[in-house]
């Protein structure tokens, strides 16, 4: 199974992951409606790699390809942001992605005061980027 490492050491980053996938939703749910689980097969070889965003990304790219067009012949639901590209072929995959990105906000909206939470986003709150400062957490690990 594919496999990435990626360290968040900017706060933007991680609101753009979330507020992708978040807004990917709709368009996974009538992608991926009727498509079943697992009905792409894995990779042959194992990917694996390391991405540390310590800068602000540009906004994230949110595509989607019907079956006719995609070249593994299944839907796929693609997010692109900071170097990274991540592709889900069922709603599955959709939902675990999602929920890996909710919890990395969530812990991002911990560590940096200038990310509203998910509720208080969800009530229209904008995160704050121009005064960012790097945890001290991070500091010390770079």
């Amino acid at each position: 199974m594919p496999s990435a490492r990626i360290r968040l050491a900017h706060p933007q980053p991680a609101y753009e992951a979330y507020t992708a996938w978040a807004a990917a939703a709709d368009r996974a749910a009538d992608l991926f409606a009727g498509v079943g689980s697992g009905t792409v097969p894995e990779p042959e070889g194992q990917i694996s790699g390391h991405l540390r965003l310590d800068a602000p990304v540009r906004p994230a790219i949110v595509e989607t390809l019907p079956a006719k067009i995609s070249p593994t012949r299944a839907p796929q639901l693609r997010v692109s942001f900071g170097g990274l590209l991540t592709a889900v072929t069922d709603m599955d995959a959709f939902t675990s992605q999602l929920t890996v990105w909710t919890t990395a906000y969530r812990y991002a909206a911990r560590y940096w005061s200038n990310l509203p939470s998910i509720e208080e986003l969800a009530a229209g709150a904008l995160p704050r980027f121009e005064d960012t400062e790097t945890p001290v957490l991070t500091q010390a690990a770079a």
